[in-house]
């Protein structure tokens, strides 16, 4: 069973979207970067980085406003795959140090209803299928497993089960089930429609990070700090994962590793960004990323342990929580 577009978000929450893509694993060579002038540079890649809002996400704000929740969407970050159309991808030059986002959990915060100190996950059990036939929830919370074991980990991960209803806020159900539900594998269909005409072909999964904060008469939004650590507050987050795809669980062969992308969205999820330097290698066409990581935004292969500076940027968030 697949859920469908329902009414839009009924959740209190503003809307950070990282979406990624996938690239040949020969582009990249084993942790190093290929010499300079290798590299095709272009002037305008941040347009390729962060993206404005789409339709569909602005009339997500409009309603939202509307029905006085003191939530907005903020922004989408983009990433696309080798095969994107001409003028994104293929002219890309960029280096992305975003170590984390600029949003965090508040410990025990009554507004998302927080299980103490613990952070909350939840599997969307009917869309946990991808391809038709291949079981995703061991994968997923794999990568959650794995994030964990850092030994700097301070932050408790705690599995919710599913126990129906739609929990998705994107689509208009009640997403205050888990801090973080995976909505699971879904059409590529409504990539396009959430994220644009393209993302069904380009956007292997996308990451919704969502934050309080208030509108005021005019209807701007602004989200809040209550913790006043410089950083906003964070209130969910979605995952979705694009079942256009041709998915795996073994870590092996031509098809996309479950894991590997598991594991990189919820890096977001955990309130890591994205890092290293995108560029075309002149000599083989292909995309190329330096330093790799599980956290660069296009995917290259399998990926299934943090890299250090995965590892250190992790830690920068999760070593002290709940301080």
């Amino acid at each position: 069973m697949r859920i469908v577009p329902l009414a839009l978000v009924a959740g209190a929450v503003a809307l950070a979207a990282c979406q990624d893509s996938v690239v040949d694993p020969a582009a990249s060579a084993a942790g190093g970067a290929a010499p300079e002038a290798l590299f095709k540079k272009s002037a305008d890649v941040e347009a390729v980085v962060e993206a404005p809002l789409t339709d569909y996400l602005l009339e997500v704000n409009r309603r939202l406003a509307a029905e006085g929740l003191g939530v907005a969407v903020d922004k989408v970050e983009i990433s696309y795959a080798p095969n994107a159309e001409p003028g994104r991808a293929h002219d890309l030059f960029a280096t992305d140090r975003t170590l984390r986002l600029t949003s965090r959990w508040v410990p025990g915060d009554e507004r998302r209803l927080a299980d103490g100190d613990n952070l909350t996950y939840l599997n969307y059990t009917p869309n946990m299928t991808a391809n038709g036939s291949i079981d995703a929830e061991p994968e997923i919370d794999a990568s959650f497993d794995t994030w964990a074991a850092l030994s700097c980990n301070k932050l408790p991960l705690v599995k919710r089960a599913d126990q129906g209803g739609n929990p998705s806020a994107i689509l208009g159900g009640n997403p205050f089930v888990a801090d973080i539900v995976t909505l699971g594998f879904l059409p590529g269909a409504l990539f396009d429609l959430v994220l644009g005409p393209g993302a069904s072909d380009n956007v292997l999964g996308v990451t919704f990070t969502f934050v309080f904060g208030s509108f005021d008469g005019g209807g701007n939004f602004t989200p809040s700090d209550v913790d006043a650590n410089g950083r906003t507050d964070t209130a969910l987050k979605e995952v979705w994962y694009n079942d256009a795809f041709d998915w795996t669980d073994t870590g092996t062969g031509d098809f996309i590793d479950i894991q590997t992308v598991a594991l990189h969205e919820n890096g977001h999820a955990l309130e890591l960004g994205h890092f290293g330097r995108v560029a075309i290698n002149l000599a083989s066409g292909k995309l190329q990323v330096s330093p790799r990581a599980v956290m660069n935004a296009f995917i290259l292969g399998t990926l299934r342990a943090p890299l250090g500076t995965d590892d250190a940027s992790y830690c920068g968030n999760w070593a002290y929580w709940p301080n």
